[in-house]
């Protein structure tokens, strides 16, 4: 199949849609008050090959709006030509932005920088600066799009780059993969369940599993469908047309009088965006949708009235705290993707305090008379998480873990967890000095057991007693291991709370908390390794030079208590054996008596 994606982003209003055009149809005159785009729009664009073959490319054209930008991780996708479009005269573009996020969920994808020179006016761009951090991109072009000056090469360059992406120039794929391919374009369903497109599969030759998912993903990085194998929920479904849940889900959105209510939309609502034919009859399934996307929540107490946490104000409410005693953790970011937070937002809802202390960068949460302020501070690439009251552990595990997930969902992300130093200067401060976590366990694997605080006056800290402040369980690095500033993977991640279960070494919890998480998944004991059925198994925090209790540390000490028991058996039937044998052997003393007469 030649087939691949292109995906135009950029600032809105730039000239994305203008250049999806263009491609389309280079006589395309522009219009003086073109609309901006909703969302996503999808066009096809065919032009032949030097072997007379037709590459069919999907073009993505995505609205520029920051609404957007959390839905970007839905569909930036690897096996793609990625095109970053730049208006010259407004000089707005924020190029590291697009050039992470297209790095960090294209799996490095080629991307080009074109610049819209509006009215001709010219832009420098540092573009030697931005290769050497950004492989991935490839050159920059210029166009006037306006005069399509510029324009020819511009769509030689394109056609050049992607007709040689890597997936192209693989071995030919197997006739089974077209024929299915043309069972789902010729399909007029918008979406189908996961069993159905099995069946599908099955149909057409498939025999394997794998290979039936192996070539959703694909068609997914084409853009001929949308199934989002790494989501749990959304993985059920399998979307044949993708302008019909974007454009749907945008709508929403972009919708005045939701703007107006600051997020906020009940059923009747919906039914006025959503009162095409198309939609009608699909109403719950694209609300579904929306919640899938973490998009939107249903207020708790409510019957039908939900809340698009990225329209909510941007003021924070005013509202009491304690700041004695806190429990203060922080996560930076090298790149911070935006979405993170609101998204947190509508996995903690039942939580939110008065279901009132919210807005678009934070939120407080209120659990067992314990509360969380969680907060974004975007410029700053950083999230601070301050607990205050009965239960702060339980409640920081369920945060964190919450957060994790989110991380998880970005397979390249780049972060870090910094926790307080608890010298004496430093311990119920709310500005306290922070250390990485991932040194902490550089320096326990390299034998450095305590370090410096950064503050005024530098007073000598135990490492082992600022993981033991917080329990956060982890597996201690080799002198020659490098600590990975990645977010770790999920079978990776282990968050360990003490419940006020005493116990020391490397033991199990014999007893254990239950309580639900955000996504209504179970924990127990408050933090640990995930499995894979959402449920953390808790462990107490382990001396650093000890490895984690594990099925063959078990195994172990089974033999050898089993070999001890068996000693032990031996040497008591050795010993039975042995007065027996003795009394057998031995003259009872009136035939001593006898003998010696």
């Amino acid at each position: 199949m030649y087939e691949a994606k292109l995906l135009i982003v950029g600032e809105a209003g730039a000239g994305k849609t203008t250049l999806a055009k263009k491609i389309e149809n280079p006589d395309y005159q522009l219009q003086e008050n073109e609309k901006y785009t909703e969302g996503i729009d999808i066009i096809q664009w065919t032009f032949p090959l030097d072997n007379g073959r037709d590459f069919r490319v999907n073009i993505w054209d995505f609205g520029g709006q920051e609404i957007y930008h959390a839905t970007h991780q839905f569909f930036l996708t690897k096996r793609s030509l990625y095109t970053l479009i730049a208006d010259t005269r407004k000089e707005d573009t924020d190029f590291h932005y697009w050039l992470n996020i297209v790095e960090l969920l294209s799996d490095n994808s080629p991307l080009l920088i074109i610049n819209n020179e509006k009215q001709d006016r010219h832009r420098e761009i540092n573009e030697r600066a931005l290769r050497g951090q950004f492989t991935n991109l490839k050159e920059t072009l210029t166009t006037n799009l306006a005069t399509n000056r510029g324009l020819k090469k511009l769509l030689t360059q394109i056609k050049f780059y992607i007709s040689n992406l890597p997936h192209i120039k693989e071995a030919a794929l197997p006739r089974t993969w077209k024929q299915v391919r043309e069972a789902l374009e010729e399909d007029s369903r918008n979406h189908i369940s996961l069993e159905e497109y099995l069946n599908i599969c099955s149909n057409n030759g498939f025999t394997l599993y794998k290979d039936k998912l192996q070539l959703s993903g694909y068609l997914h990085d084409l853009g001929v469908c949308l199934h989002f194998q790494d989501d749990p929920l959304l993985k059920k479904t399998v979307i044949l047309k993708p302008e019909w849940g974007t454009y749907a889900v945008y709508k929403v959105l972009d919708n005045d009088d939701v703007i107006r209510n600051l997020g906020c939309f009940n059923r009747a609502d919906l039914e006025k965006i959503w009162s095409e034919e198309n939609y009608a009859y699909m109403q719950d399934e694209l609300l579904q949708l929306m919640i899938k996307f973490q998009l939107c929540y249903l207020i708790p107490g409510s019957k039908d009235s939900y809340i698009a946490p990225q329209l909510l104000t941007l003021n924070q409410p005013e509202y009491d705290w304690d700041e004695s005693d806190n429990l203060i953790l922080r996560y930076t970011y090298e790149f911070m993707p935006k979405g993170i937070i609101t998204r947190f937002i509508v996995v903690m809802h039942n939580w939110i305090d008065q279901q009132q202390h919210v807005w678009r960068s934070g939120v407080i949460l209120n659990k067992d008379n314990t509360k969380a302020e969680v907060i974004e501070y975007y410029e700053q690439r950083e999230i601070k998480i301050r607990v205050t009251g009965r239960h702060k552990r339980d409640l920081l595990t369920t945060v964190t873990y919450e957060l994790d997930q989110i991380h998880d969902s970005y397979n390249r992300l780049r972060c870090s967890k910094l926790i307080p130093c608890n010298c004496s200067s430093c311990k119920n401060s709310q500005t306290p000095d922070f250390y990485e976590f991932d040194k902490l366990r550089e320096r326990i694997a390299y034998g450095k057991n305590t370090i410096e605080c950064g503050s005024p006056p530098y007073n000598t800290v135990i490492v082992s007693s600022l993981i033991d402040d917080y329990n956060i369980g982890f597996k201690p690095l080799n002198k020659d291991q490098q600590p990975d500033i990645r977010q770790p993977n999920k079978a990776d991640r282990s968050i360990i709370i003490n419940n006020n279960i005493e116990a020391t070494g490397s033991k199990t919890m014999s007893e254990k908390n239950e309580f639900k998480v955000g996504d209504g998944s179970t924990v127990i004991g408050a933090g640990g390794r995930e499995s894979n059925n959402n449920t953390i198994q808790a462990t107490v925090n382990e001396s650093p030079t000890e490895e984690k209790w594990n099925l063959s540390n078990q195994l172990a000490l089974y033999g050898i208590i089993a070999t001890l028991f068996v000693g032990l058996g031996a040497w008591l039937f050795s010993g039975l054996l042995n007065d027996k044998v003795i009394e057998w052997f031995s003259p009872d003393p009136g035939t001593q008596e006898e003998q010696v007469d």
